[in-house]
This record gives C-alpha cells, sequence and structure tokens, in this order.
C-alpha cells in the first residue's frame, strides 16, 4: 500500500471517529497550544479571573466539569452566571434541579434568558440520572447544570459511572458542556470517584467574606480552586466577586 493510501484511509478513520464520537475525541496532528484564544471550543464562566486561571478562557465545551463547594460558598451564582455565558451565543441551556430550590427570579437576575433555559425538576437520583441522558442525547442544549442531591453519591443509586460512560460521545457530538454542583461529602464513593475520573475539570470554590453596604448582604467574595484540569495546569486560584442584589422579576417564567 502506497504513502497516499494509507493517508487517505487515515483520513477516513478520524472523520467517522470525528462524526461518531465528536470532533474532540481525536485530533490528528500537533493539538493546539493550550491557552491559545479558540483552541479548545469552550464557554467563558462570566468571571475573567477565573477564566484566565481556567488557561482556556472558560469550561470546555462537550466535556464533563464539577463545581464543588459548601452550602452559600456562590458555586450556584457561578454557574447561572455561566449558563447566561452560554446564552449568550445564541444557545439552550437546562438546569438539573435535583432540590427544587432553583428560583427563576435569581437566575434571570443573573443574567439567565428564562425562555431558553429548560428546568428539570427530578424526584429521585433515578430520574434525574434518566434526565439528564434524554437531554445529553438531545443535541439541542449547548450547556447543562446538574445541581446533584446528596443521595446521588450513595453506592446503592444507579451506577453513576456507566451513566457517565453512555453520555460522553452525545456530549462530544453536540459539543454540551455538562456541569456538575455538588457539596462536599465525608467518604469517597464509587459515583464520586466516577465523576472525579470523567471531568476534565474540577473546581473548589469557599466563600472568603461577605460584601456588605452597611447592614445588607450584597453578595460575597470567594475564592476558586483549580483542583484538577486536564485542559490546562491545576492548582491555579482565583477570585471572584459575586453580587447578588437580590431578586427581580423573571422574563415570562415564575
Amino acid at each position: 500500500m502506497s504513502e497516499t493510501d494509507r493517508l487517505k484511509k487515515l483520513e477516513t478513520a478520524v472523520h467517522d471517529i470525528q462524526q461518531r464520537y465528536g470532533s474532540l475525541a481525536l485530533m490528528q496532528g500537533k493539538p493546539a497550544s493550550f491557552g491559545t484564544e479558540g483552541a479548545i471550543p469552550h464557554i467563558p464562566t462570566g468571571f475573567p479571573t477565573l477564566d484566565e486561571a481556567l488557561g482556556i478562557g472558560g469550561l470546555a465545551r462537550g466535556r464533563v466539569s464539577e463545581i464543588l463547594g459548601p452550602a452559600t460558598s456562590g458555586k450556584t451564582t457561578l454557574a447561572l452566571h455561566f449558563l447566561a455565558q452560554a446564552q449568550a451565543g445564541g444557545g439552550l441551556v437546562g438546569y438539573i434541579d435535583c432540590a427544587h430550590t432553583l428560583d427563576p427570579d435569581y437566575a434571570h437576575h443573573c443574567g439567565v434568558d428564562l425562555a431558553r433555559l429548560v428546568i428539570f425538576n427530578p424526584h429521585n437520583p433515578q430520574e434525574a440520572l434518566a434526565m439528564t441522558d434524554v437531554a445529553a442525547s438531545n443535541d439541542a442544549l449547548t450547556a447543562l447544570v446538574f445541581d446533584a442531591p446528596h443521595d446521588l453519591w450513595n453506592d446503592t443509586t444507579p451506577s453513576l459511572a456507566s451513566a457517565m460512560d453512555h453520555w460522553m460521545a452525545p456530549l462530544h457530538r453536540a459539543g454540551t458542556a455538562l456541569v456538575f454542583l455538588r457539596a462536599p461529602v465525608a467518604s469517597m464513593t464509587s459515583s464520586l470517584r466516577s465523576l472525579a475520573h470523567y471531568a476534565s475539570v474540577r473546581i473548589y470554590i469557599t466563600r472568603e467574606r461577605w460584601l456588605r453596604h452597611y447592614e445588607n448582604i450584597q453578595g460575597c467574595e470567594a475564592q476558586a480552586e483549580i483542583l484538577k484540569n486536564r485542559l490546562a495546569a491545576a492548582g491555579r486560584k482565583a477570585a471572584i466577586l459575586l453580587h447578588f442584589y437580590g431578586t427581580e422579576s423573571g422574563n415570562g417564567r415564575r
């Protein structure tokens, strides 16, 4: 077989794999340098200091990311700003609201267009995984946030590992960014180990101080630490300011 024939067969194989699993599943030749504008498809988080720390300008499309932190750390506000940025490019976004605590008015205040937001309300972890499977395979969403409940991480729940293994190809193909939100737990279960394995980026966010105007809390200053980053250097930290301002009426949804 000639060199020309071998190159043609390689090009066909590359094309077939990328068509089936997404353009990020396989690269031919030298990958674009990390940190280069536009090198890796991504969505900004809405916080320039964090985008810079992430190395590629935001969270990668077609991949899984994880944002973890204790209650009132700001992780939900960060996720809502991220969804607003995903919509800024004309995309549709989704939110898996396992605890039924998402306030549409607050989401609107964070910049989310409620007319282009799908809120999923599962009753248990099994339904949450099933809904995510449909959303991940639909190719319609630019970004999807999974607000994970505590009981999802029990070893008695359906295997998150097998679910995520099934989601990866559709996410790559559609370029959908899947972001898990969760609180720290005492022990590592198989589900947590699976999430840690599949996540390209893991961010730990902590509240440093409240931002006050007289007696009113206006927001908080938080620190985001990049625990894991397959796309750039890990270990970086970024200070971000999260302003609450109070909620305001949403655009067509309550």
